[in-house]
């Protein structure tokens, strides 16, 4: 039997490759996904949109799907989409949407860009804010464009991309959910005690909780003292291995400033909020993403 194979195997070297045979190009088999852009009025800035559509999405269906709102536009669209499409007969099926810059402009406006529509506004002379600043001198961010536009952006999403998503997809407009992570997370962070919020469902992955010198804690603190309800359900996580990096941890206070916002929230006591911290062990700031992602997915869209 030995002989038998290697003689096959040795027969098929000496042949060589069938000169018929030839490599044939097809479509990539990114699933069901669309793309667009736009031109934002507020922001007058173009945003690159894609849309992960779930298995079996009809077009004028009567089913209305939940959506997922990714910030980082294509930087992390893809694994966030595949995380979900992952998930698919587990979770309940959801839309993802992306918005921010294209990846084919750069590294570089992806960041200027991050930067500034996920900041607040800021003094930046605090150690976080010092290191945010030599960030944008190198990056060469616009005058007046290093921190805070957190505002502005969240004005795009509300009032510019929900409604042009909305009037093409079958979306459930009661089950709006947003993802963002390091930068994108505190972004989240901060939309969820906004009064303009159209979200219930909020999946945050390592907070950057130092943005604007802790003002997360500020906000929550003002919006306890005006309100005895939270309606809304809250996925935190972060990895293991980013409580001991000095950049990420200790100055950008990524597990401790999740930690305690996650604590300072249950001690409220608000009768329509879910909060589900998990920590996931042997992953960093940037693998750890995907596992967020799937962990939050089955812990906020159940089936």
């Amino acid at each position: 039997m030995r002989q038998t194979m290697m003689a096959g195997v040795m027969g098929f070297a000496l042949a060589g490759p069938v000169a018929a045979q030839q490599l044939a190009t097809r479509p990539v088999p990114t699933g069901r996904v669309e793309s667009y852009s736009f031109e934002s009025p507020s922001m007058g800035e173009r945003y690159y949109i894609n849309v992960g559509l779930p298995q079996g999405y009809k077009p004028g269906g009567a089913q209305k799907y939940p959506l997922l709102v990714t910030t980082d536009g294509d930087f992390m669209f893809r694994g966030v989409n595949d995380a979900v499409a992952s998930l698919d007969g587990v979770t309940k099926p959801v839309i993802v949407v992306s918005i921010g810059t294209a990846e084919s402009d750069g590294q570089l406006p992806w960041a200027r860009r991050r930067i500034y529509e996920f900041s607040p506004a800021w003094e930046l002379s605090d150690p976080f804010g010092q290191e945010v600043s030599k960030v944008c001198k190198q990056i060469e961010s616009p005058a007046g464009r290093c921190v805070g536009g957190q505002e502005r952006f969240l004005k795009v999403i509300v009032s510019e991309l929900l409604p042009l998503i909305t009037a093409k997809y079958s979306i459930d407009p009661g089950d709006l959910g947003l993802f963002g992570v390091s930068a994108g997370g505190y972004f989240v962070s901060w939309v969820i005690f906004q009064p303009s919020s159209p979200f219930r469902k909020y999946l945050i992955s390592s907070p950057a909780m130092a943005y604007g010198d802790g003002q997360i804690f500020r906000v929550e603190e003002e919006y306890a003292k005006a309100h005895k309800d939270l309606s809304a359900s809250i996925y935190l996580a972060a990895g293991t291995l980013e409580a001991s990096d000095p950049q990420l941890e200790g100055i950008g206070r990524i597990v401790s400033g999740m930690s305690h916002f996650a604590g300072v929230l249950a001690s409220r006591k608000y009768p329509g909020l879910t909060v589900t911290t998990e920590y996931h062990p042997g992953m960093g700031h940037t693998d750890v993403m995907g596992t967020s992602v799937v962990r939050g997915m089955r812990t906020l869209y159940p089936k």
